[in-house]
Order: C-alpha cells, then sequence, then structure tokens
C-alpha cells in the first residue's frame, strides 16, 4: 500500500512540478523573444513597472500596462513610449503623456489583439518612459505567449496551470514525506523539496518578469529532474 502511495505521491509531485516549469519556460521564451526583437530603445534604467499577460490565445483581446509613480514634491509630465509587435507592417508606436500630482500614482493601459501576433507564437512590447527630472529614462521589453486554445483565455489558462501546480507539487510532497521508508531515502525527499522551491521561484519570477531568474530555475529544475528520475528508475531494478 505504501509502495502504491509512493508512486502515486510522486507522479503527482511531477506533473505539478512539469506544469510551473512549463509556465515558467513559456513566460521566459516571451520574453527573451522581446528583449532579442530589436525594438529601437531610448535607453535608460529598467521599467520594472511594466506588466503584460504571460499568456494569450490566438483570438483574444488584452491589455498591458506601465504603473508610474510621482515621487517627487512637484508636478512630473512623463511620456510613455510603446512599441507593439505586429504581422500586418510594421510595429505599431504610440506615444502617451501623463500628468501626475506629488504623490500620485496612475496605471496606464495599452491593448494588444490578434493583429499584434509575432512569429505565430509572441506579442512583443516595448516601452519606455522619457526622463522628467529628477527621475531618469526607463524602459523594458515583455513577450506574451500566444496559446491555441479558441474557447479559453490567456488568464484562466496561465491561472489553472498556477493552481494544478501549486496542489500537485504541495499534494505530491506531502504524500512523500508521510511515506517516507527503505524506497525513499532521505536523499530522495531532500531533491524533492528543492525541486519544490524550484518551482515556487520560477512561478514568481514568471509573474516578475524575472527571466534571468526563471532560466536559472528551468535548467536547474531539469537537471534536478533528470537526477530524481534516474534515482527512482536504479532502485526498481
Amino acid at each position: 500500500m505504501k509502495k502504491i502511495s509512493r508512486s502515486f505521491s510522486s507522479i503527482l509531485f511531477l506533473i505539478g512540478a512539469l506544469l510551473g516549469l512549463t509556465l515558467t519556460a513559456l513566460s521566459v521564451w516571451g520574453d527573451l523573444e522581446a528583449a532579442a526583437y530589436g525594438f529601437q530603445r531610448v535607453g535608460g534604467e529598467q521599467l520594472s513597472a511594466l506588466n503584460c499577460p504571460i499568456l494569450m490565445t490566438a483570438n483574444e483581446t488584452s491589455a498591458f500596462s506601465v504603473k508610474l509613480t510621482n515621487s517627487t514634491q512637484g508636478k512630473l509630465y512623463p511620456s510613455i513610449k510603446t512599441v507593439i509587435s505586429s504581422y500586418l507592417a510594421l510595429p505599431a508606436s504610440s506615444l502617451t503623456s501623463v500628468e501626475l500630482a506629488p504623490g500620485e500614482t496612475k496605471r496606464v493601459e495599452w491593448k494588444v489583439s490578434p493583429e499584434n501576433i509575432e512569429f505565430k507564437r509572441f506579442i512583443l512590447v516595448y516601452a519606455g518612459v522619457y526622463a522628467s527630472y529628477p527621475i531618469p529614462n526607463r524602459e523594458n521589453t515583455c513577450g506574451i505567449f500566444i496559446v491555441n486554445l479558441p474557447f479559453l483565455n490567456g488568464a484562466i489558462i496561465t491561472w489553472t496551470l498556477v493552481t494544478l501546480s501549486l496542489l500537485g507539487i504541495s499534494l505530491g510532497l506531502y504524500g512523500l514525506t508521510q511515506t517516507q521508508g527503505p524506497a525513499l531515502s532521505g536523499g530522495d525527499v531532500t531533491r524533492f523539496k528543492l525541486l519544490f522551491y524550484l518551482v515556487i521561484i520560477g512561478l514568481i519570477s514568471s509573474f516578475m518578469a524575472w527571466w534571468i531568474l526563471g532560466i536559472i530555475v528551468v535548467v536547474v529544475s531539469l537537471l534536478l529532474g533528470v537526477v530524481v528520475t534516474f534515482s527512482f528508475a536504479v532502485k526498481k531494478l
């Protein structure tokens, strides 16, 4: 009975880990494509307030946003340059001016739709905020991965993957720790725990658009997954 329980817990955990790492990998892929797309940049510091969906479907309209905060004692009038990929012609460019009172925060949104899909898989976005003294130029890019599931939308798919991933790794790890025995050593449990934390970090990096951290998580997790799989295969022989 314990053997069956261990096997079920292992499968549940690995499915959850695979779903979480898949979402992380798709997020990283989109952001890498955007970074390498060749947008004309204004230069400056990284714009951390750029927020894009991770996933969209091929017939969906969604939006990305930039959040601006005036931390000074006077009014600011920053301008935001946005460039969005397009399969019809050149990337769509726009310039938006914003007025910010002292201490005020505003979120500005732009729509993205199927006409912005590039390479059949991505919507690629650039946003640059021109300097408004004493705040310097800031810029960033992001990529949205297109999923061919016409009856859903990107937000539903994203949160379904997150929910199933967290349930799988949590319940699977709980089952493994409760059934530890000769077939599951302390070292095996440690590797599962490490993979658990890597999946969590990967999901966080997806929503925060930390694509360099996401790459590290995916590579380390794949290597760890190979080690865990090999360990179980050897024990069954």
